[in-house]
């Protein structure tokens, strides 16, 4: 495993990181919860996400008694939640367990912790922006929770870059603790906001990316070539219609079909050429960008995480030379826009 600084704290995290997500949705999923979280640390996993909106609190539930069941130093983790839609497991979402306001951020976490059976999350992730609630109300509760040891750190989910820089700027201004991560979607189909709009953040603030969806809802580890959905599949999985049907949508669109089809086979022939699995050339190009602080990955079966973490021995081979064939696949490099010192186009951000 490769451990790597989350951003500018000091904290190191495996590059590859465990997230129980929607696979921990129903209470009859604690044996895969358990098993998995056994084998991520077995293979040097250090970090495991989750959040109290998976399955409306069960998912940490169950990431709980898996951590319990470890029985490891709680030193040795690192240890992600978020705030933002939460609910105990079956009961309908009441209207102050939604959005970033002081009495759910607060609530929200001890609620959390109580479910995860911790007394600390070493980062708590504002799970989306919320544009009722000013940002000094968000930051100050965060700091207020670090101050009184129930939180590490805190950091953003699938924010703008303005909106991260919007509340640096309030922090700054009222003396409070400043977010250290960001936790975007970040893939070969969703490259957008990671490689453009976060450039400087990376580049001046050191911003963590603990980025989520490595494989693109599945997209990317070839079952989907043919264009169907296979047996199994998250697209056929209750647990994840809704987030994946938008996904599908995104990818196999209208208009989009052909081409997103003709790009995934051929990032399966370019696999097979070097000598690894569709899956893995996904995992090694996400990793292989150095922005990339760790790759939040789960399972619907525990063998899943080797080909995962085999990606740490294999991201080297991702050179410029393969890159740009990659780039030629996807078509859909971002535009890092004009030097007009020079007239020329800044080269990609990878």
């Amino acid at each position: 495993m490769e451990y790597r600084l989350l951003g500018n704290t000091g904290l190191k995290v495996s590059v590859i990181s465990f997230g129980n997500g929607f696979s921990s949705a129903n209470p009859d999923q604690q044996k895969l919860t358990t098993e998995s979280v056994k084998k991520a640390w077995d293979l040097g996993i250090n970090f495991f996400d989750t959040a109290e909106f998976y399955g409306l609190g069960e998912a940490e539930k169950q990431l709980g008694v898996a951590i319990k069941a470890l029985d490891v130093p709680r030193e040795d983790l690192v240890i992600s939640t978020k705030i933002f839609l939460g609910a105990e497991f079956g009961h309908k979402v009441k209207v102050n367990q939604i959005g970033l306001s002081r009495k759910h951020i607060k609530e929200g976490v001890k609620n959390s912790l109580k479910r995860l059976q911790l007394d600390y999350a070493d980062v708590v992730f504002c799970h989306r922006f919320d544009h009722e609630t000013p940002l000094e109300e968000v930051a100050r509760s965060f700091t207020e929770l670090i101050q009184e040891g129930y939180i590490h750190y805190w950091g953003t989910s699938e924010w703008s870059a303005a909106q991260i820089y919007e509340v640096r700027e309030v922090c700054a201004e009222k003396n409070l603790i400043k977010p250290s991560v960001e936790q975007p979607q970040y893939n070969m189909l969703v490259r957008d906001r990671f490689e453009a709009d976060f450039v400087r953040l990376f580049d001046k603030h050191k911003m963590g990316a603990a980025i989520w969806s490595p494989l693109a809802y599945g997209f990317l580890t070839g079952k989907y070539n043919d264009g169907n959905i296979p047996q199994g599949s998250r697209k056929a999985s209750s647990n994840f219609q809704d987030f994946v049907d938008i996904a599908w949508d995104q990818f196999f669109g209208e208009g989009k079909r052909e081409k997103t089809l003709q790009a995934l086979r051929s990032l399966e022939a370019l696999a097979k050429e070097l000598g690894m699995s569709q899956t893995q050339l996904a995992m090694s190009w996400v990793i292989a960008n150095k922005d990339v602080s760790t790759a939040i990955t789960g399972c619907s079966r525990v063998e899943q995480l080797d080909e995962s973490v085999k990606s740490v021995q294999l991201y080297k081979k991702i050179t410029p030379e393969v890159e740009k064939r990659i780039n030629e696949i996807l078509g859909n490099t971002p535009d890092q826009g004009i030097n007009f010192k020079t007239f020329t186009p800044f080269p990609p951000r990878r």
